[in-house]
């Protein structure tokens, strides 16, 4: 079983965080362990995306359904068999001076006995850098945004 929570306060908008956790299919640039993210299948505020990570010398492929509130909440979810259990939830908090509280939480428990050693040593330690993770991504985008390039978690402006 896999769990873990973080907080913390990132100097950038709500909008330009969820975009950047939004955009799946850019993970394997810049998640540990994700070798590959593609959305197959798309509704107005929900998508379905199969995954495959690296797990040692293995490969792990797996389905998500992400529900997208944006730009207040993030939530994914897994009904893969080899899961009893895959949550994650994203939390966007606006604060003043264009500042945004960011509450990650990751609860993770295998159906397989294969997998469980596999989830303890390498998928929690990802969890733990996840949110650091994605707040360099969405720094390194604000910064060619700001320099005239194009920058939103895909490498255009966030949607407004």
């Amino acid at each position: 079983m896999a769990n873990h929570r973080e907080s913390r306060t990132i100097a950038l908008s709500p909008e330009w965080l969820f975009d950047v956790v939004a955009d799946v299919e850019r993970y394997p640039e810049f998640v540990p362990l994700m070798l590959e993210a593609k959305i197959v299948q798309r509704d107005d505020n929900a998508y379905e995306t199969e995954q495959r990570l690296a797990l040692g010398l293995l490969t792990h492929r797996f389905r998500t359904r992400t529900e997208l509130d944006r730009p207040r909440r993030i939530q994914v979810v897994s009904d893969d068999r080899s899961f009893c259990r895959f949550d994650i939830r994203w939390v966007f908090t606006p604060l003043p001076d264009d500042q945004c509280h960011v509450d990650f939480a990751l609860d993770c428990e295998t159906r397989s006995l294969f997998l469980m050693p596999v989830i303890e040593l390498l998928v929690l330690p990802m969890a733990k850098s996840m949110v650091g993770a994605f707040e360099a991504r969405a720094h390194a985008l604000a910064g060619q945004a700001r320099q005239g390039g194009r920058a939103d978690a895909g490498e255009a402006e966030p949607a407004a």
